[in-house]
C-alpha cells in the first residue's frame, strides 16, 4: 500500500464546564484531525490534542513532526505490510508520542478497510458492547466539587474520578466531601503528580475506612522509587499514569511492583499498536489496565474505546469520558454515551 497525501485539519470542540486539573485548565477539546489518502482510493483518519503539560507537544509541534519527520518516511513508499508502515512511523524520530499517535490509528484504519474488517475486529476484539467509563469531576473548591459530583451521579454517572492536587492543602477535605455527597459511587483520585511521598502516606491514612477504588499518580512520573514505596504502603490500589509511556515503562513498573495499576493512553505511547504491545506484556504478568486518554476528539477517542472493547480481560477500568464532557457531540460522531455508557453507534472503520 502506498500512502500518497496526508491533509491536516484543526478540530475544536466547546466543553459543558472547565475541566481543570493539577497540571491546566481546558475550556476547550483541541486535535490536529489528520487523513492519510491511499492509493487504494481509502481513506483513514487519526486525531491528537496537544498535551503540552504531559508530552510535551504543542499543536503546531505535532503539525511539524508529522509534516516534516513522520511524513518523509511513509509518503509514497510501497509497503508489502502493515508492520513495515508501523516500523517506518515509529522510527522517524524520538518521543513525539502524539502525533505518532494520530497516524498509527489512521493507518490501522487503512488496514482494517483494506481487509474489510470494523476497527474493532482487526484490534482482536469479537463482539461490540458497551463500556462504562469513569467522569472527571474537575479540581475546584471542595464544596462546588461535591456538588459537580452530585450533579454528576444525579445523571446516571456513578463511576467518578476525582481530581486533587491543589496545593492549597485541603485535598483530603475535596475527598471527604465527594464521598459524603455521594457515598454510592465508585471514586478514583487523581493527584497528576503533585503530592510527595509524605503528602501521599498522610492523605492515604486520613482515607481510611473510605472505600476509594485506586489513587492514580500520586506522585511526580520520574520519581519511581516514591511511586513504589507508596505502592508498597498503601491498602489503595495505586495507578501508575505519567510514569507509564512506553513498553519499556510498563516493564519496570512490573519488575519493581511500582504499580498496581497501569493507565495506558494512545497519546503517550504512540497510538494502537504500541498499546498492543502493551496490553499483551500486561495480560501475561497479570497486571490490570486502565485504558484512558486526554482530552481528545471523537476520532481519537473511537480508536481507544475499540482497543479497550477488545481486550476487556486486561483493560479493567476505562477513563474516556471526553464525550460526556462535550458540550454538543459533533455531527456525524460514531460514539453515543446513552444509557451513561460509551458505545460505537457503527462499526466502519472508516471513521
Amino acid at each position: 500500500m502506498i500512502i500518497e497525501a496526508i491533509t491536516y485539519k484543526k478540530v475544536r470542540i466547546p466543553l459543558k464546564k472547565p475541566f481543570i486539573t493539577a497540571l491546566r485548565r481546558v475550556d476547550a477539546v483541541e486535535s490536529l484531525r489528520i487523513t492519510l489518502h491511499a492509493d487504494t482510493g481509502i481513506d483513514a483518519v487519526g486525531e491528537a490534542p496537544p498535551t503540552v503539560a504531559i508530552t510535551g507537544e504543542s499543536m503546531d509541534s505535532i503539525e511539524q513532526t508529522i509534516a516534516h519527520r513522520i511524513a518523509p518516511k511513509l509518503l509514497h513508499v510501497n509497503f508489502s505490510t502493515m508492520s513495515a508502515m508501523l516500523h517506518a512511523l515509529h522510527t522517524s524520530s524520538h518521543h513525539h508520542t502524539s502525533a505518532k499517535a494520530a497516524v498509527d490509528m489512521a493507518i490501522y484504519r487503512l488496514y482494517a478497510q483494506a481487509a474489510s474488517q470494523p476497527l474493532l475486529h482487526f484490534v482482536g476484539g469479537t463482539q461490540h458492547h458497551q463500556i462504562e467509563t469513569y467522569v472527571t469531576i474537575s479540581l475546584n473548591a471542595p464544596q462546588q466539587m461535591a456538588a459537580d459530583a452530585v450533579e454528576a451521579y444525579r445523571n446516571g454517572y456513578h463511576l467518578l474520578k476525582i481530581k486533587v492536587g491543589s496545593p492549597d492543602g485541603k485535598d483530603c477535605e475535596r475527598i471527604l466531601h465527594v464521598n459524603r455527597a455521594v457515598p454510592q459511587a465508585k471514586l478514583i483520585i487523581d493527584a497528576n503528580q503533585a503530592w510527595s511521598y509524605e503528602q501521599s502516606i498522610c492523605i492515604i491514612d486520613a482515607l481510611h475506612g473510605i472505600d476509594i477504588v485506586a489513587i492514580e499518580q500520586p506522585v511526580i512520573a520520574h520519581d519511581t522509587d516514591a511511586l513504589r514505596a507508596v505502592t508498597a504502603y498503601s491498602p489503595i490500589d495505586i495507578i501508575a499514569d505519567e510514569a507509564v509511556f512506553s513498553l519499556d515503562d510498563a516493564q519496570k513498573i512490573i519488575a519493581t511492583n511500582g504499580a498496581d495499576i497501569i493507565n495506558i493512553k494512545l497519546m503517550k505511547c504512540g497510538g494502537i499498536s504500541k498499546a498492543l504491545e502493551i496490553i499483551a506484556l500486561c495480560r501475561d504478568h497479570q497486571m490490570p489496565c486502565m485504558m484512558g486518554s486526554m482530552l481528545e476528539g471523537v476520532s481519537s477517542i473511537e480508536a481507544a474505546l475499540h482497543v479497550a472493547m477488545a481486550h476487556r480481560d486486561v483493560i479493567q477500568l476505562v477513563d474516556l469520558d471526553s464525550p460526556i464532557l462535550y458540550e454538543t457531540m459533533p455531527r456525524h460522531s460514531v460514539i453515543s454515551c446513552k444509557e451513561r455508557k460509551l458505545s460505537i453507534t457503527a462499526l466502519d472503520s472508516s471513521l
